[in-house]
C-alpha cells in the first residue's frame, strides 16, 4: 500500500510541475517518435520486474507515459515533447518528485525519484519498442 501511495504522490507532483524547455542539443524527436508500446524491465529500489510502457498522444504536442509491472501502474501526463529528452521536477509538502526520460531510436529510458516525507524511492525503466 505504501508503494501505491508513493506512486500516486509522485504522479501528482509530476502532473502539476511547471514546464521546462528541453535542451536544444542532441537528436531531435517529435511526439510521433515517442508514441508506441515498449517492453523491458522496471527496477524500483533493487526489485526488478518485467514492465510494459505505453506512450500515447495528448493534445497537440504532449504525450502520456504509462508503465505497468506485475504490481504497479504509474502514469505521467501530460508531458510536452520538444526533443528526445524530457525532465520534470516538482516539490510540494516537503516531498520532491522528478522524472527524466530519454528516447534513443527504439530504446526508451525513464528514471523517477520521490524523496522527502518519509519516502526515498528510485525507479529505473529500460524498454525497447515492440
Amino acid at each position: 500500500m505504501k508503494v501505491l501511495r508513493l506512486i500516486y504522490v509522485l504522479a501528482l507532483l509530476i502532473a502539476f510541475s511547471a514546464c521546462k524547455k528541453d535542451d536544444d542539443e542532441g537528436p531531435t524527436c517529435t511526439r510521433d517518435n515517442w508514441i508506441g508500446t515498449y517492453t523491458g524491465t522496471a527496477d524500483c529500489d533493487g526489485n526488478a520486474d518485467p514492465a510494459t510502457v505505453t506512450i500515447t498522444a495528448s493534445g497537440d504536442n504532449d504525450i502520456v507515459i504509462r508503465y505497468v509491472t506485475g504490481s504497479v501502474t504509474t502514469t505521467f501526463d501530460p508531458l510536452p515533447v520538444t526533443n528526445c529528452m524530457i525532465e520534470r521536477t516538482n516539490s510540494a509538502g516537503g516531498v520532491t518528485g522528478s522524472v527524466s526520460t530519454t528516447l534513443d531510436g527504439d530504446k526508451f529510458s525513464l528514471t523517477e525519484t520521490l524523496t522527502g516525507g518519509g519516502f526515498n524511492t528510485n525507479c529505473q525503466v529500460e524498454a525497447t519498442r515492440d
